[in-house]
Formats: structure tokens, sequence, C-alpha cells
């Protein structure tokens, strides 16, 4: 590890102590990211969906922990790109209707190398092609497992750029939240803190191969004017918190006093 991230981390640390020591604090931002939010509103950091490191070549993520359910870590998104318009095609061909309006259509899926069954007719998985450098993400018909013959992939030029800029370090904040009905409000509790170093490209790899990494493809419509569109929420891999260790080595980071 550098030298210069090592002093970054350490500082980091200490800023993170102090957040701690506020207690309770009320959210910076709406919805599911809202603990991220809060937590670099308080680092001095303005929100963004920045493709580089959030904090001097560290990442920020912050991973809920009385939640009832077990939420995923999101790595990184990044759209299918061996052609242009990919998620359009995704989007127009294997949506399907939006339960607020079924004229409008959605793609909501969680899919990994196993088969995942997303629409009544179709099941979809990702594929490690090291032949051709890239992630595949296959569909199949679900119901004679025959694979439908259109290519849509990720290379892996393109992931491992992402990757090894955006989370060579990792910080992960464990947060506790609570919702106050009297004012409508979210707040946050700031716990312990970790820093990671990650471990290799070709790890990532193996994780997405056993299953371990998945992909959300998060696709959906909204109306510009008087018309409807496309609108790509995002597509992220994602990791459990209790597999970070799999793909990150832990590292030791005490406070810099």
């Amino acid at each position: 590890m550098k030298q210069k991230i090592l002093i970054e981390m350490q500082d980091l640390a200490k800023k993170y102590y102090k957040i701690q020591t506020m207690n309770w604090i009320q959210s910076k931002g709406d919805g599911f990211g809202g603990a991220g939010i809060t937590l670099e509103y308080l680092l001095g950091k303005l929100a963004d969906n920045d493709i580089l490191p959030d904090y001097h070549g560290i990442e920020l993520k912050t991973t809920q922990i009385n939640s009832k359910y077990s939420t995923p870590i999101g790595l990184f998104s990044t759209a299918l790109d061996n052609q242009p318009l990919q998620m359009q095609y995704l989007y127009e061909t294997y949506g399907w209707p939006s339960k607020n309006d079924s004229s409008q259509k959605v793609f909501y899926a969680k899919i990994n190398a196993d088969y995942s069954r997303c629409t009544k007719r179709c099941s979809f998985k990702l594929y490690v092609n090291y032949e051709k450098e890239c992630v595949e993400l296959q569909i199949y018909d679900h119901y004679n497992k025959e694979r439908i013959k259109k290519e849509l992939s990720w290379s892996f030029y393109h992931l491992k750029l992402r990757l090894e800029t955006k989370l060579t370090y990792l910080c992960v904040a464990e947060v506790l939240k609570y919702y106050r009905t009297h004012n409508e409000n979210y707040y946050y509790k700031f716990q312990e803190i970790s820093f990671y170093e990650l471990k290799s490209f070709e790890k990532f790899l193996e994780l997405i191969e056993d299953g371990t990494i998945n992909v959300h493809i998060k696709i959906t419509s909204r109306q510009k004017g008087e018309q409807w569109e496309m609108y790509d929420k995002g597509t992220t891999f994602e990791i459990y918190k209790e597999d970070i260790e799999k793909l990150f080595t832990k590292l030791s980071v005490s406070i810099k006093k």
C-alpha cells in the first residue's frame, strides 16, 4: 500500500471518529442512498455519481446493520458496452409492463452466474468468457433452456478500468438507520469503519463465476413532456458485506494523532 494512501486513510479515520461522536444525524438525502449522501456531506464532499473514488483515492460505501434484510454493496455501475444502445435493446425487447402503468415497460433484475428467471419467457445469467475477454449477459428460453443468440456483454478492458480506478482502495462504514414518524425524517448513527485494498481483477471475475457478485439492472420509464422515454437508473455490480473480504484485503488503519 502506498504511504500517501495510508496517510489519507488515517486522516479519514480521524474525521470519521468525529462524525461518530455526533450520535444520531438527520439524513441529508432521500432514498436508499441517504446514508452515503449524509456521510459525504459530513466529510465536506458534494453528493455525486462520479466514476472516480469519493475521498482522495478512497471509495466510500455504507452498509446498514439494523435492517431486517441483507442489502448488497454496489461496487460500480456500467452499461453493457459491446455495441451502442444495448440497454435500450434489453428494455424494449425483454422489459415487462410496469405495475404503475401497464402501457410502460420496466426491466428490474438481479442476475448472477445461475439462471435468473426475469420474465415468463426468458432466463438470464452471467458468463465469464475468457476467450472473448468479456462478461456476457446470456439470455435463455426459460422452457427449453436454449440460448437466444444475442450478444450482450461488458468487455474485460472496461470492467478492469472501472474496478481498478474506483475501487483499488475502499472504506466501508456500518450505519444504524432510524425513522422518526413525527417529523418524517430518517436519522443515521455511524458505527464501525473498515478499510480494504482490492485483491485483483482476476478475483473479481472468479467471484462473478461462482455467483458471489451479481449485476443489478434497473431500467424504467419516465415522462418527458407529453412523451414517455426509457430511464436507465443504473446497472450495478454488487457484493454482500459478508463476502467483501473475498474481493478485498482488510487493512489495519489507526487514527492519526
